[in-house]
C-alpha cells in the first residue's frame, strides 16, 4: 500500500488543508447548537463520519477515543459506564444510576436497559461532572449522550458489508429522502460473531448475535415547526457470556453449560434480550428570540440472561438475571436566545417500572462439598449418593430472589447565560427535584433435603443467609427534595482561547433495599465536583485542544459488593472519597489527506483513607486505571484519478486496573493496536478496506472475581482477541 502512495505523488492534493476540510464541532449539550469551544464545560464529542471512520459501533468503543470515560461490556444485559474514576454498572432495580444516557433526547439510563447499538448516529456528547440542570439527576458524575441521524429531503442511501474470522457477519445500511413536508429514512442493522471463548459443553463463549431497526420521520408543517418521531426496535440473542476459571483462561478448555431447570429461564447459556422505544420531538421557533421543545418517550426492554458462574465444568453455580423494565417521559423547555442573555427553563416527568429477578439451580451434594460441606474437601460428584447411603444421586435445588422499583420524578429547571463583556460570559442554573421511590423484594429459598435431614430442622444451602419470604413481597418507599445548582464562568482570553471554571453539585438517590429481611436504608450520594479547563485552537484552526483538571468530593459513596455468603450484589455506604485528575485531548488536520487524534487522562479516584470508611479505606475505584491514553489517524491519498488509498488506526493505553471495590482483583497494563486500510473511489462513493482489531493479538481481560467469587470459585471474563476481517461500503444519491 505505501508503494502504490509513494508511486503516485502526482495525483496527491495540495498539503495545505483548505477550510473547507476543517470542520467546526456544534453540540447542543447546553439545549442550544453551540461551538464546543464555547460550552464552559468538559465536554467531548465525535460525529458520525469520525465514529465511522475509527469503527465506533459499540459503546466500549467509545471509551477508547474518550479521556475520562470507561465503558465496560459484559453483555448487551450488562454495561458499566465510568466517568472520571466512577461506576454506574448495578442493575439491582431499587439503584439509580450515576451515568445519564441520552438517546436523542430522552433519558435511558436504566443498566439493564441502557444498551442499544451504535449505528447511523449524527453525533456522540459525552459531558463530565455532574450535569443534573441539563441531563437530570441521573448524570451525577456526567452524561454520554447519541442523536441519530435524522431524515433528509434529498434521497441519500448506504450500505455497509463486513465479513471476519470468528464467522464475523454484519451489514447495516440507511435509506432517506421525501419532500418538503415530509421525510423518512430506515435504519438497519444485522450482525453475527461466534464466540472466541472455546466452549466444550456448549456453544462458544462472547459472541453476538443482534438485529436492529431504526424507521423516523420528519413532518414539516410550516417554516417554523419540526415534528421528528423515531423508533427504535432491538433484539438480541447471544450465546452468553463466558465467566471462566482463571487456569481456564484464554485455553480451550472452558466447558460451562447451565443444567435442565424449571428455574432458570433457558437450560442454555445465553442471552435473549428485546427493546422498544419511541421518541417524539416537536420543535417550534416562536420568534427570533424564542423557542419551544416538546419531547415524548417511551421504552421498555425485557432481558433473560443464563450464566454458568462457577467457571468450571461442574454445574455448581448456575444463574440467571430476568430483568425487565418500562419507562415513559414528557419534557417542555422555552428556549431564549438574545445578543447577550441565553436561557432555557421548562419542566420533565419521568415515571419507570423495573424488576430484576435471579433465579438460582445446583444440586445440593455437589453444592455442600464445593462449600467444604459434610468435611469433604473440593468439588465432589458423589456427595448425595454418599449422604443418603446410595438411595439418591442427584438432588436438584433452586431459588430465587427479587428487588423491583416504581419511581417517579418531576423536575423544574433554569439555566441562564449571561455575556456581561465581550470576552467574560458566567451561566448559573438549578434544577428542583421531587422524587418518589417504592422498593420491593422477594425471594423463595426452600430448605436443603439433605441438610434437613441433617439438622432435623428445615434449612436452605445458604444457612439463613438469604431472608425468605416465600414467595410474598415486602417493601417500603422514599421521598426526596433534592436541589442541585451549577454555575460557570467562561472568559475569551484571544480570540481562539477560552478558558473556564465550573462548580456543580450531584447527587445519587438514596437506595431503600430489603434484601436482608428489614429496611436497610443507603443514604443519598452527594457529589461536589470543581474543575478549570483551556479549550481553544491553533494554526488557522487545524489544531484544536482541550485541557481539564477537576476535583470531586463525594459524601456516603454508595458501592455494591458481593455477599460472601449469598452472591447476591447488595448496596453499601463506603463513606467519603475523593477524585481529582486531569483530561486533555487534541486534534490536528495536518493536512488535507491527515488528521491526528490523541487523548490522554490522569485519575486518583479512591476511597478517602480515614477509619470511619472501614474496609474500603484508601482503596482505588473500581474499573478506573490511573493513566489512559490513545492516538488515532484518519488517512486518505489520492492514488489515481479515481481512486484513493485510505487508513485508519488506533493504539489506546490503560494502566493497571482493579476490578473490585476490594482491590482484590487486579490486571497490569494493557496496549492495544486497531488497523484499517483499503482503497476508495475519490468521490467516497464506494471503499473497501481490510481491517484488524486488537492488531498483535494481545492476552487481556474486561472483569474478574465476579459472582463466583463469593462462593470461592473467582471467575474472569476475557478482552476480545485479534479479529480480521474487510468491509465494503457503497453509497448512492
Amino acid at each position: 500500500m505505501t508503494a502504490i502512495v509513494l508511486a503516485n505523488q502526482s495525483f496527491a492534493q495540495s498539503s495545505e488543508p483548505t477550510s473547507a476540510d476543517i470542520v467546526e464541532v456544534i453540540v447542543t449539550a447546553q439545549k442550544r447548537e453551540q461551538s464546543i469551544q464555547d460550552v464552559p464545560i468538559t465536554i467531548s464529542a465525535l460525529d458520525g463520519d469520525t465514529l465511522s471512520a475509527l469503527g465506533i459501533d459499540q459503546f466500549d468503543k467509545l471509551s477508547d477515543f474518550i479521556p475520562g470515560l470507561v465503558v465496560q461490556q459484559q453483555s448487551v444485559n450488562n454495561n458499566g459506564y465510568v466517568i472520571r474514576g466512577i461506576t454506574s454498572d448495578d442493575g439491582g432495580a431499587p439503584i439509580a444510576p450515576r451515568v445519564s444516557v441520552y438517546l436523542n433526547g430522552t433519558d435511558v439510563s436504566r443498566s439493564r436497559g441502557s444498551y442499544f447499538e451504535v449505528y447511523d448516529m449524527e453525533r456522540v456528547e459525552v459531558v463530565k461532572g455532574p450535569q443534573a440542570t441539563l441531563f437530570g439527576t441521573a448524570a451525577s458524575i456526567g452524561a454520554i449522550s447519541f442523536i441519530t441521524n435524522k431524515p433528509q429531503e434529498e434521497f441519500e442511501a448506504q450500505i455497509n458489508v463486513r465479513a471476519g474470522e470468528f464467522d464475523t457477519q454484519e451489514i447495516d445500511g440507511f435509506v432517506t429522502g421525501g419532500n418538503s413536508i415530509v421525510q423518512g429514512r430506515l435504519a438497519v442493522l444485522s450482525r453475527e460473531r461466534d464466540g472466541y471463548v472455546d466452549n466444550n459443553a456448549e456453544d462458544d463463549l462472547n459472541g453476538y448475535e443482534r438485529i436492529a431497526v431504526r424507521p423516523s420521520l420528519r413532518i414539516l408543517p410550516s417554516d417554523t415547526v419540526t415534528i421528528d418521531l423515531v423508533y427504535n426496535y432491538e433484539d438480541a440473542d447471544d450465546p452468553g457470556t463466558g465467566f471462566v476459571a482463571e487456569d481456564l483462561l484464554f485455553t480451550d478448555n472452558a466447558a460451562l453449560s447451565a443444567p435442565i431447570s424449571s428455574n432458570l429461564s433457558s437450560n442454555n447459556i445465553g442471552i435473549q434480550r428485546e427493546t422498544n422505544d419511541f421518541n417524539a420531538t416537536v420543535n417550534w421557533d416562536i420568534d427570533e428570540n424564542w423557542s419551544f421543545t416538546y419531547i415524548g418517550a417511551y421504552r421498555d426492554h425485557d432481558s433473560e440472561e443464563v450464566f454458568d458462574a462457577d467457571g468450571t465444568a461442574l454445574e455448581f453455580l448456575n444463574f440467571a438475571e430476568l430483568a425487565d423494565g418500562e419507562q415513559y417521559s414528557q419534557e417542555v423547555r422555552w428556549n431564549f436566545t438574545g445578543d447577550r442573555l441565553n436561557a432555557f427553563f421548562g419542566v420533565s416527568y419521568f415515571d419507570e417500572e423495573a424488576t430484576q429477578t435471579v433465579p438460582f439451580a445446583t444440586e445440593e451434594g455437589l453444592f455442600l462439598s464445593c462449600n467444604a460441606g459434610f468435611g469433604i474437601a473440593g468439588c465432589n460428584l458423589g456427595t448425595t449418593a454418599a449422604a443418603t447411603n446410595g438411595l439418591v444421586r442427584a438432588l436438584p435445588y433452586e431459588s430465587f430472589f427479587s428487588n423491583s422499583s416504581d419511581n417517579q420524578s418531576l423536575s423544574v429547571y433554569a439555566d441562564v447565560s449571561y455575556q456581561f463583556t465581550d470576552r467574560l460570559e458566567v451561566t448559573a442554573g438549578v434544577r428542583f427535584v421531587d422524587e418518589e421511590r417504592e422498593s420491593s423484594y422477594t425471594s423463595n429459598v426452600p430448605a436443603s433435603v439433605l441438610l434437613t435431614g441433617m439438622f432435623g430442622a428445615p434449612t436452605d444451602l445458604f444457612f439463613g443467609a438469604v431472608f425468605n419470604t416465600n414467595g410474598t413481597t415486602i417493601g417500603g418507599d422514599t421521598d426526596d427534595t433534592i436541589v442541585l445548582p451549577r454555575i460557570n464562568a467562561r472568559y475569551q482570553l484571544t480570540d481562539t482561547v477560552n478558558i473556564y471554571a465550573t462548580y456543580a453539585l450531584g447527587e445519587r438517590s438514596e437506595v431503600l433495599d430489603f434484601s436482608n429481611g428489614s429496611p436497610n436504608l443507603v443514604p443519598s450520594e452527594e457529589i461536589s465536583n470543581f474543575e478549570i479547563g483551556v479549550k481553544g485552537t491553533a494554526l488557522d484552526g487545524r489544531l484544536s485542544y482541550a485541557a481539564s483538571t477537576f476535583y470531586q468530593d463525594y459524601e456516603n459513596f454508595q458501592v455494591t459488593v458481593v455477599d460472601d455468603n449469598t452472591g447476591q450484589r447488595i448496596p453499601d455506604n463506603a463513606g467519603d472519597a475523593t477524585n481529582l485528575g486531569i483530561e486533555t485531548e487534541i486534534t490536528f488536520v495536518a493536512n488535507q489527506n491527515l488528521t491526528l487524534l490523541a487523548n490522554y487522562a490522569f485519575i486518583d479516584a479512591e476511597i478517602d483513607d480515614d477509619a470511619e470508611n472501614g474496609e474500603f479505606a484508601g482503596n482505588q475505584f473500581r474499573l478506573q486505571p490511573e493513566n489512559t491514553a490513545a492516538f488515532s489517524y484518519i488517512y486518505k491519498r489520492p492514488i489515481s484519478n479515481s481512486l484513493q488509498f485510505t487508513s485508519t488506526g488506533s493504539w489506546t493505553y490503560r494502566d493497571n486496573v482493579f476490578f473490585d471495590i476490594e482491590n482484590e482483583f487486579e490486571e497490569d497494563a494493557v496496549s492495544l493496536v486497531n488497523l484499517k486500510v483499503g482503497i476508495a473511489a475519490l468521490d467516497d462513493n464506494w471503499s473497501f478496506e481490510i481491517f484488524a482489531n486488537n492488531l498483535f493479538d494481545k492476552e487481556y481481560i474486561i472483569d474478574a472475581g465476579n459472582t463466583g467469587d463469593a462462593f470461592g470459585f473467582p471467575t474472569f471474563i476475557e478482552g476480545a482477541p485479534q479479529i480480521i476481517g474487510a468491509q465494503f461500503t457503497k453509497r448512492f444519491n
